[in-house]
C-alpha cells in the first residue's frame, strides 16, 4: 500500500488552480494545507459533510471541476450520499475516498479504532452497487496518477478509493498556517463569489 501524503503530492502537482477541493477533517486537510496553499480550498470538512457538501458544489457549480478528499470512516456516516450522487449523476464531480480501515484521530503511534472497512465493507462496490459507473480501488501512486487524470479529463462522477496505510508515518514539513474552519469559509465563500460572479456573502444590510 502507499501512504496518504504520496498520494497528496501527487495530486497537488495535478490538479488546476480553479478545480475546487474539498477535504475532510484530520491529516486530509492537514497535509492538503501545506501542499496547496490556494483560496479554491475547503477545508475541515466534518464527519459525514465532505462528499456531501462536494456534491451540493458540484450541482451548484455544474461548469466548474470539484475535487473532494474525503475519509472511509468520514464517508460511512453518510453513506447515502453515493446513492445521491448517482442519481444526481454530476459530470464534474470526482471522490478520491483515503481509506486507512481506521479512526487515526490524534492517536499518531497505532491504528485507531477500526472503520467498517477493516472488516467487510468494500466503498468501491458500495459506490458501484449505489449506480456510480466510474468507481475504482488504487493501492499505488502510478495507478492513482492515471486516475486522477483521466478523471479530470472526463466526464464523472468518479469515485477512486485509495487504499493507503494505517498510520501516517509521513507528510509535509509544517511551514503553513491552515485558515480555521470559519475563516476558510468565508475565504472560500468570497474566491466563488469573485470566480463565478455570484452573490453568496451580501452585504448584510437586509432588504429594504
Amino acid at each position: 500500500m502507499v501512504t496518504r501524503y504520496t498520494l497528496l503530492q501527487e495530486l497537488s502537482a495535478m490538479v488546476p488552480d480553479d478545480v475546487l477541493v474539498l477535504t475532510s477533517i484530520g491529516n486530509n486537510s492537514g497535509f492538503w494545507g501545506q501542499l496547496k496553499d490556494r483560496e479554491a480550498n475547503l477545508f475541515h470538512l466534518t464527519m459525514g459533510m465532505c462528499s456531501s457538501t462536494a456534491l451540493g458544489l458540484s450541482l451548484a457549480l455544474p461548469n466548474r471541476k470539484i475535487v473532494a478528499v474525503d475519509s472511509d470512516g468520514n464517508l460511512t456516516l453518510s453513506l447515502g450520499v453515493l446513492g445521491t450522487i448517482a442519481n444526481e449523476a454530476p459530470k464534474n464531480l470526482t471522490i478520491v475516498l483515503m481509506d486507512n480501515q481506521n479512526y487515526l484521530g490524534s492517536n499518531k503511534h497505532a491504528p485507531g479504532m477500526p472503520t467498517a472497512t477493516a472488516g467487510k465493507m468494500n466503498l468501491e462496490a458500495v459506490a458501484k452497487g449505489c449506480g456510480i459507473e466510474s468507481a475504482c480501488t488504487i493501492e499505488d501512486a502510478a495507478a492513482f496518477r492515471a486516475r486522477i487524470q483521466a478523471a479530470l479529463a472526463s466526464n464523472g462522477p468518479h469515485f477512486i478509493r485509495a487504499r493507503v496505510e494505517p498510520l501516517d508515518t509521513d507528510g509535509p514539513k509544517k511551514s503553513k498556517r491552515v485558515p480555521d474552519p470559519r475563516e476558510n469559509k468565508y475565504q472560500f465563500a468570497g474566491y466563488i463569489q469573485k470566480t463565478e460572479g455570484v452573490e453568496i456573502l451580501g452585504s448584510g444590510l437586509g432588504g429594504g
